[in-house]
């Protein structure tokens, strides 16, 4: 584990002098009446247990549109290229963006992306063991494309539509049981398939910045159907509720809460059900460490700045996975808490990569990932 540390360690370091030549010398900024824009080119360099290293690079755009009526301009708009492999043999290609148009009139979001990945599988719920991990391949083509319109001060409605095939399905035995459970119990996606939905979006977003707010409120609740709507394999439903609030104690000093529920019913994928664990929640955990139709959890961060660039943050949050309410036990429980260091890509828009430890019911796990958690 010290070993994994100090290699994590050095790598950040290393990115970031990387970065900090790359921003310093080769981003491109432009400002006048109409609009504000740039893009920062960055290598890739990143850490979490189901990839281990991961490399590659990536271009981030951003702009900001004045109002046509006063001197103010919209939230920060972004859009970013990102190519990388990692250690575990994966490989990702990903065009993803969330973009403001004049007066906030209109939010549009959407994701582009094929992904060869290598996962892994304990079994459902919160009596999986550790010991029944077994490795499981699949390629994948996702198109999401998102449209709300502004309905109100701070509030967007509107519509989302997620299209995913899962293919090139490679399953392996188990170490210790000898053989792969997924097959035995014929988990739903075990052989891949099209997942295709439709979704309602409901969006409260009175954050004063999006990618590192400092006050403000982010509420989105979604209701989705996935099968025969769009021709996909699996037919279930699924809802989500997500919430956070942000307070500024002090100049960039920012306590930040965030509470995510995800609810499926119906024959959801492996791929679709819900997860306790990785870069955004419950960090302490690998991502798909627990898994089960259902979960619920919170989570409190507190974020400062150190030097310069750098920040820091600590973190703390319950939840679990759960089949039934009436599943969820103080025994299961799972609670996470850790730490992490932020460093500025870009210090006007408060663009940051950031590094977390999080610890856990079964140990420690890393991530090095570009954006906030929450």
């Amino acid at each position: 584990m010290k070993k994994i540390f100090v290699l994590v360690v050095l790598q950040v370091v290393a990115a970031l002098t990387m970065v900090q030549a790359q921003t310093d010398s080769t981003m491109v900024t432009a400002e006048n009446s109409e609009i504000k824009k740039g893009f920062i080119p960055i290598p890739v360099l990143y850490y979490t247990p189901d990839t281990r290293l991961g490399f590659g690079a990536a271009v981030i755009g951003y702009m900001q549109l004045k109002s046509k009526t006063d001197d103010t301009y919209t939230r920060l708009s972004t859009a970013r290229l990102l190519v990388d492999y990692t250690l575990n043999k994966q490989t990702d290609q990903q065009l993803e963006w969330n973009i403001f148009t004049r007066e906030e009139k209109y939010f549009l979001r959407g994701e582009l992306r094929h992904r060869k990945y290598v996962d892994r599988f304990y079994g459902i719920g919160n009596e999986s063991l550790v010991a029944n991990d077994e490795k499981y391949e699949y390629e994948l083509v996702n198109a999401r494309l998102g449209a709300l319109k502004k309905t109100g001060k701070h509030t967007f409605a509107g519509l989302d539509v997620q299209l995913t095939n899962y293919y090139n399905i490679e399953l392996h035995d188990g170490e210790e049981s000898g053989t792969s459970i997924l097959l035995t119990e014929q988990v739903p996606g075990y052989k891949g398939g099209y997942n295709g939905g439709v979704g309602a979006v409901f969006l409260y977003d009175s954050r004063d910045n999006v990618a590192f707010a400092s006050s403000g409120i982010f509420l989105e609740a979604a209701a989705y159907s996935y099968g025969s709507i769009l021709g996909g394999d699996f037919d279930y439903s699924n809802y989500s509720l997500n919430f956070s609030k942000y307070h500024a104690l002090k100049p960039n000093h920012v306590l930040g809460s965030n509470t995510f529920i995800n609810i499926n019913n119906g024959e959801t994928p492996l791929y679709r059900m819900a997860t306790a664990g990785g870069d955004r929640i419950l960090r302490g955990y690998a991502r798909n460490r627990f898994i089960d139709q259902n979960f619920a959890g919170t989570q409190v961060e507190y974020r400062f700045p150190v030097y310069k660039r750098f920040g820091m943050t600590t973190f703390a949050g319950l939840g679990d996975v759960f089949d039934k309410p009436s599943d969820v036990s103080f025994s299961t429980l799972k609670y996470s808490v850790g730490g992490g260091i932020r460093y500025a890509l870009n210090q006007e828009q408060k663009l940051n990569i950031r590094a977390d430890i999080g610890y856990g019911r079964e140990g420690t796990n890393f991530y090095i990932v570009i954006g906030e958690a929450f």
